[in-house]
């Protein structure tokens, strides 16, 4: 028979799944080890949020590791969620941080940021003082961009805001070991730079910067050197390693697993920022990447933007639109980061709010006549423009602009969108679209949504496109590429649709349900682990009925916290049995 789904509020759908009733709840189980050193349970998994319909990690794309943390003396577990799981979650962005004490038979989650309507999250507790914890807040409600900054908690309803008066928002936070000072992981002109903010409750600490070549991320500190720390790095040029940092002068890696590949194929090493005077007579940046084959001769050019659109051209090696990938082909590329994207500070950022088919138009345009003016070599009248998400947007808003869509042979727009006002009511973050069009809702304020909305421009569109989208991409709705398709071959322009019917294009791995049943095992590392010279056996820990996809051990190794999706309140196994019946009926019960 056929398979219906009933809904009753939003969200119908994320990213790139269907809301059908089943929660990440984070469980919490006592743990030993044996006399062979393996892990068991000692206690059955307790339920955090049991009977709460709601998310930890959040969806979609959060993580146990960031948004969950045990106490120094594990006995306290704190985690993320949102609060208000009603219909405002598709256009509220409130969430908040809970804590509960583990030593207490009932778990009681205890909400400790609940008076800031904007989001909290990543909390991680001091690892020398259960009293105190440190995490990320905005300010700004239904703005997932706004600027986030660094609470510290000490178990009171006091917090204090550290660095209040920087411009930048914080990206990731991590403990030094004495519990004294913080790494910082933040954007910065384009680049993910490491900052450590020293004696963090004194008032004359200033963050110094550590790191501030090519993109760094994911620190991870020695267990006995404050100074030490191992973190992923990466550049346009080089592709993400794991690298050892011991000191502003000594920075190497301790992994090269790509370098026997980037050995068999050509890469581009001339990469520069360049600037020029872009709207609002402010100075806008961009990246410049020369073809493999070198400057001697005229090359077409590619020239990207960016998604977001609260978001930047990093100098950062890419798995989407990686620009060795044109270079290599022989195209020169060029890449603005125009008003709006982040890591210029907050002003910028905020800047596009209902702007969009301005500040960062106007930056494109200013920004593509300066790089032809000092890059010689690129052969204007053979150019393609490329975006994604919100660059795909651009794509279709330049198409319908003859005075920028005519410097352009072609056009490759992948999962764009096509008309503003039709995705405010399909789209599954409200937030987003309403916010950006100057916090106004469709219907409240149409004009917001018309005035920059490239369906009033297809009359204007001649250049040639090539669409891209996946069937599965719930942000931005696959009848937004169907209807500019349409609306191109209506026109007879030379056009051509990829269409991924059970993929999301957008490319964004989420934490939707897998058919694939994840457990928990363990390996046991030898003393020298240079020494291996086989593959270890993993040892099973876990048999579960559902798939497990978060992990966090406290300090102590006496406590594990891990997540499977449940309904809220049943058990894992009683979840299981009621899949099997749904199975089995071909209907949700």
């Amino acid at each position: 028979g056929s398979l219906v789904y009933k809904f009753d509020k939003l969200l119908i759908r994320h990213w790139d799944e269907y809301i059908l009733g089943r929660r990440h709840h984070p469980l919490i189980v006592s743990i030993e080890r044996n006399a062979k050193g393996i892990f068991y349970f000692t206690s059955e998994p307790k339920d955090v949020l049991f009977g709460i319909d709601s998310d930890s990690p959040t969806r979609p794309l959060g993580y146990g590791k960031t948004q969950w943390s045990f106490s120094a003396n594990g006995n306290k577990f704190a985690f993320t969620r949102r609060y208000d799981e009603k219909n405002e979650a598709a256009w509220s962005t409130d969430l908040d941080i809970f804590t509960v004490d583990l030593t207490k038979p009932n778990l009681q989650p205890m909400c400790i940021t609940c008076e800031n309507l904007a989001t909290d999250t990543d909390p991680s507790y001091s690892p020398i003082d259960d009293q105190i914890l440190v995490y990320r807040s905005q300010s700004v409600l239904g703005y997932e961009s706004d600027q986030f900054k660094v609470k510290l908690y000490n178990n009171s309803n006091s917090k204090i805001t550290l660095l209040n008066d920087w411009n930048y928002s914080i990206q990731a936070i991590t403990w030094s070991l004495d519990g004294q000072s913080l790494f910082l992981q933040l954007g910065e002109e384009a680049r993910t730079v490491i900052y450590k903010l020293f004696n963090i409750l004194s008032n004359n600490s200033s963050p110094i910067r550590l790191i501030n070549t090519g993109s760094s991320f994911d620190i991870n500190i020695h267990p006995t050197n404050n100074d030490i720390f191992v973190f992923r790095h990466g550049s346009i040029i080089k592709p993400i390693n794991v690298y050892l940092y011991s000191s502003q002068r000594s920075l190497r890696a301790v992994t090269n697993h790509n370098t026997n590949l980037l050995s068999k194929v050509r890469i581009s090493t001339q990469v520069e920022t360049f600037n020029f005077t872009g709207a609002k007579n402010e100075t806008v940046w961009g990246w410049h990447v020369a073809p493999v084959n070198g400057t001697s001769q005229k090359a077409p050019l590619a020239f990207l933007i960016h998604g977001g659109p609260q978001n930047s051209w990093y100098d950062v090696w890419t798995y989407d639109l990686n620009f060795q990938t044109f270079s290599s082909q022989g195209y020169a590329i060029i890449a603005i980061n125009f008003h709006g994207s982040d890591s210029y500070g907050q002003n910028f950022t905020d800047s596009i709010t209902g702007q969009y088919g301005t500040l960062p138009y106007d930056d494109l345009k200013l920004g593509l006549s300066a790089a032809l003016a000092r890059y010689n070599y690129i052969d204007g009248n053979r150019a393609v423009a490329l975006g994604g998400s919100y660059g795909g947007y651009m794509i279709n808003w330049i198409a319908g602009h003859p005075e920028m869509s005519r410097r352009f042979k072609a056009f490759i727009c992948h999962a764009g969108i096509f008309d503003l006002r039709e995705f405010a009511y399909s789209t599954e973050e409200l937030w987003f679209i309403e916010h950006d069009a100057g916090n106004f809702t469709p219907y409240g304020n149409p004009e917001a949504f018309e005035k920059f909305n490239p369906v009033n421009h297809v009359r204007n569109w001649s250049q040639p496109m090539l669409i891209i989208h996946g069937g599965r991409d719930y942000r931005i709705p696959d009848t937004q590429r169907i209807s500019a398709f349409t609306a191109l071959q209506r026109r007879g322009v030379p056009s051509r649709m990829f269409y991924w019917i059970n993929n999301n294009t957008i490319l964004f791995l989420s934490n939707r349900a897998s058919s694939s049943l994840y457990q928990l095992f363990q390996l046991n590392l030898p003393n020298d682990v240079s020494a291996m010279h086989n593959f270890l056996d993993p040892v099973q820990i876990t048999d579960y009925p559902l798939g497990i996809d978060n992990l966090l051990v406290n300090r102590q190794a006496t406590r594990l916290a891990f997540s499977c999706q449940v309904y809220a309140n049943l058990s894992i196994q009683q979840t299981a049995n009621r899949q099997a019946v749904e199975k089995t009926s071909g209907s949700l019960v």
